[in-house]
């Protein structure tokens, strides 16, 4: 019984790219039949479940050490009210019949992490087909479109999503109009621009060209440079700019100690911020002004590539 369970991990873990504070995205899976093991599959799927949710528990358990991660289980088929652990055939037929797009989206970083590796490898064989299932391009766009305008309202900063030089970061614009606040994850121009960039053009060419799965984001940029998706400069510039979002990141939750991706607005906390990551001798000035030619670049990058696909 012990060689039929399987965790999943989804997201940064999933992608292998997990950051400081970050959210572990986790989700159990088991054997369809369990050789040997008394009483119907449901008894097992409870055994599994109570396993998970208790290693949920001590993997995000507050210590005199800290935790160790905080931990998610609502990226599993139906959120709230589905189940930690279904066995393989129950999954399968989750994403091909009743998934919605942005779930066959998220499957696209899922990785066994934990319990029988060969497991999960056989369930992740036999959801391929769906993420290579042909889709209409404009569908996937609206699909990644309705998620990131919902995000970047939630980061305070609006946006119309085919406009081709969007207000980006807290400087002003050429008319004299002050932008918004810098958020690195998921404003305008941020680190979920080149995550679903990638993403959405994984799920659109996917169906012709297989080998552009891959669940890292850096890796993947490569794969759809080598497959002609992406021009080699466009792609070494999204690497850069997406290496240099994330140390923002790291730092501001290192320093914060919480989940936040907004640029503090206090100018010593600018200044603290830009000598962490641009070195000693930098200012706040500096800092934001490679931030928003960063996030304006990333922007230009998103509706060229992918937006004007539709």
């Amino acid at each position: 019984m012990e060689n039929s369970f399987c965790i999943l991990a989804f997201g940064k873990l999933g992608g292998g790219e997990l950051n400081y504070s970050s959210d572990i995205d986790l989700l159990g899976v088991c054997a369809d039949a369990l050789p040997g093991t008394p009483g119907s599959p449901g008894d097992s799927l409870e055994v599994f479940a109570r396993v998970l949710k208790q290693a949920g528990q001590n993997l995000s358990a507050h210590t005199e050490e800290g935790h160790a991660y905080r931990v998610d289980f609502r990226l599993r088929p139906y959120g709230h009210a589905g189940q930690l652990v279904y066995t393989v055939s129950g999954l399968v037929d989750y994403y091909a019949k009743k998934a919605a797009l942005w779930e066959i989206q998220a499957l696209l970083k899922a990785r066994p992490v934990a319990g029988n590796a060969a497991l999960g490898t056989a369930l992740m064989e036999h959801v391929r087909p769906i993420l290579m299932q042909p889709r209409p391009a404009a569908k996937i766009i609206l699909s990644i479109e309705t998620l990131r305008e919902t995000a970047i309202r939630q980061a305070g900063q609006r946006t119309d999503a085919r406009r081709r030089t969007p207000d980006i970061g807290g400087r002003k614009t050429k008319d004299g109009t002050k932008m918004p606040e810098a958020d690195v994850k998921s404003g305008l121009g941020g680190i979920r621009d080149i995550e679903f960039l990638v993403q959405g053009l994984q799920l659109i060419h996917a169906p012709r060209q297989s080998e552009l799965l891959d669940g890292n984001t850096l890796s993947a940029l490569e794969r759809l440079k080598m497959c002609g998706l992406l021009p080699e400069e466009v792609v070494g510039q999204l690497q850069a700019d997406y290496t240099f979002l994330r140390r923002v990141e790291h730092i501001l939750q290192i320093f914060e100690d919480r989940q936040i991706h907004a640029v503090p607005k206090s100018a010593d906390a600018r200044t603290a911020l830009a000598r962490r990551v641009l070195g000693p001798d930098s200012t706040a000035e500096r800092l934001m002004t490679e931030l928003d030619a960063c996030q304006q670049r990333v922007r230009q990058i998103y509706t060229q590539y992918f937006i004007a696909v539709a």
